[in-house]
């Protein structure tokens, strides 16, 4: 059996055709994390850092029941405000960066793009009682959670990670297939950024 890589021939333009849909902003559907992860690492250019966000979405409702489980809503975009502020904070040191854990919701479905510093309509954002991010399953993986309530119905269509409660540096938004949201229904979101280092 033919081999590149390590896998087989086969597998490597499975691997590469779940890569090719991320970078094209297309969530892969029935993909776990941890493949989109190997593919993403096995396909990327020699040399180049590479920085991708995935977000998950849960929906309870106000008793805590599961409504829906969405899984992977969106696979961008890291904006350019936020690549400006880790290197602010490599040349200052009163910057930081340890403080990216604000999620916020809302009703904008205008695409995605890196220029992006804040949600086009939000509705609903960050959670009463914030945790430090944390590490995803490796290292290099920068993961925040946040639950947020839904302050009346809406269609949610997008979400954005934030280092304040009002205003602040947005790191990511997504936009996400609609989500209704009835009053008091309770969003769980799961945002992770790795980082694949270059070589």
């Amino acid at each position: 059996m033919l081999h590149y890589q390590g896998k087989s021939i086969a597998e490597y333009w499975r691997l590469k055709k779940i890569a090719k849909q991320v970078r094209a902003g297309v969530p892969p559907q029935g993909v776990s994390s941890d493949r989109i992860l190997e593919a993403m690492k096995l396909t990327k250019p020699k040399h180049l850092v590479e920085v991708l966000g995935l977000t998950y979405a849960q929906v309870f409702h106000p008793d805590g029941r599961l409504k829906k489980d969405y899984g992977l809503v969106s696979v961008k975009s890291v904006t350019s405000v936020f690549v400006k502020h880790i290197v602010d904070v490599m040349c200052s040191s009163g910057q930081i960066l340890n403080n990216f854990w604000c999620h916020k919701m809302g009703a904008g479905s205008t695409a995605e793009s890196s220029a992006h510093t804040a949600l086009v309509t939000g509705q609903d954002g960050c959670q009463t009682a914030p945790a430090a991010g944390t590490h995803g399953a490796t290292s290099n993986i920068y993961r925040t959670i946040g639950t947020l309530t839904a302050g009346s119905a809406y269609g949610c269509r997008e979400h954005g990670v934030f280092n304040a409660s009002t205003g602040g540096i947005m790191l990511d938004r997504s936009v996400v297939t609609n989500i209704d949201l009835n009053a008091e229904d309770i969003v769980t979101w799961t945002y992770e950024l790795t980082v694949n280092a270059g070589g």
